[in-house]
């Protein structure tokens, strides 16, 4: 597991669902680095002591001295041992400031880092200046988009992340239910990426369209589009031979039925990454039947699955979920509590 994750020093930890084992492969995968000054935050509130519906216990997030923490004031431990701040800046309006704070003593923490795209790379230069080699952000599927931290920066090279996804029987109530699922989740990790060859001018530092505004391509040129694309009137915004439609934000089943309406569906849709596609089983088979090809601005490096058997009433063994789901993925499955792996 080592090998596999070293190369790249950010990692995102991303569940399926809650209960699918995400914050286990955390601190899993944390213990690999004994010896590194590790950066840890999370992209909203993580670590509490019991599941919110269940009321199962949950893993705590264990740290250990030169740690260094990213979190919001309001989450600190009310006895201040254990760590030292090293620094404030900011002010989340339910949280606090956020802070930069060095474990000095084992503990267990809590962590409620930024959501917001632009605070959680400062807050990661941040750590970065205070001496973490390696971060690992504790996030969600939905919040994928955040794990775009590579920017066209001298350092780059530096800011090279990588996902962990953690499923298991928690996702659905049977067999079928969690592997087709999961299979669909592998599949949109699996999209092309637009390239330069595409006729693009997405992500060259002079842009036609910015990559925050939705745009169509008519005969060879990007034309904007109002930001809130499915409360407007398609029909009369877009031309019938449209050729492409570059989506800033989510891909709903909404938008995509307002279009087929309209006979306004292009050729090609362009989304930023895995997380912005929220298409419903059937909408999604039903734009692959129509020949209709989705690209992605920005494919996260996954780099393994963890598999969990956890459900409130009938686990799944990890050993079917396993067996099912690898021929359809391309990277390892891995059951962490077990120390079992599955290799593509």
């Amino acid at each position: 597991m080592r090998s596999r994750v070293a190369s790249f020093p950010i990692l995102v930890f991303a569940g399926l669902v809650k209960n699918a084992g995400k914050t286990t492969a955390l601190n899993t995968v944390n213990t690999l680095f004994p010896d590194e000054p590790l950066g840890l935050t999370s992209i909203g509130y993580d670590g509490e002591a019991h599941d919110a519906i269940y009321r199962h216990p949950k893993p705590s997030i264990p740290v250990r001295p030169g740690q260094l923490i990213l979190t919001a004031e309001r989450f600190l431990p009310e006895i201040p041992n254990g760590y030292d701040v090293l620094e404030a800046w900011g002010k989340h309006p339910q949280f606090g400031a956020w802070l930069i704070l060095r474990i000095t003593a084992p503990g267990n923490f809590r962590m409620a880092g930024p959501s917001i795209l632009s605070e959680l790379r400062e807050g990661i230069s941040r750590l970065r200046h205070y001496g973490a080699t390696r971060i690992h952000v504790d996030g969600a599927l939905n919040r994928l988009s955040h794990i775009a931290l590579k920017e066209n920066t001298a350092d780059s090279q530096n800011m090279d992340s990588a996902v962990i996804l953690s499923t298991g029987g928690a996702l659905g109530n049977t067999l079928n239910e969690v592997t087709e699922r999961t299979q669909r989740i592998l599949e949109l990790f699996r999209l092309p990426v637009l390239s330069s060859s595409d006729g693009s001018t997405f992500g060259k530092p002079s842009l036609d369209i910015p990559p925050d505004q939705n745009a169509y391509s008519y005969q060879g040129t990007w034309f904007s589009l109002p930001p809130f694309l499915s409360n407007q009137d398609v029909k009369a915004l877009l031309p019938p031979q449209a050729e492409a439609i570059y989506l800033k934000g989510a891909f709903t089943d909404s938008l995509y039925l307002a279009l087929r309406a309209a006979g306004r569906l292009p050729g090609q849709f362009i989304v930023r990454s895995p997380a912005h596609i929220l298409l419903s089983p059937s909408v999604w088979s039903g734009l692959k039947s129509r020949g209709i090809e989705v690209k992605l601005l920005e494919r996260p490096h996954l780099v393994m699955l963890t598999l969990s058997p956890w459900h409130p009433l009938t686990p799944i063994p990890t050993e079917r979920i396993a067996e099912t789901l690898l021929p359809y993925s391309h990277v390892p499955l891995v059951d962490i509590q077990r120390q079992h792996v599955w290799l593509p």
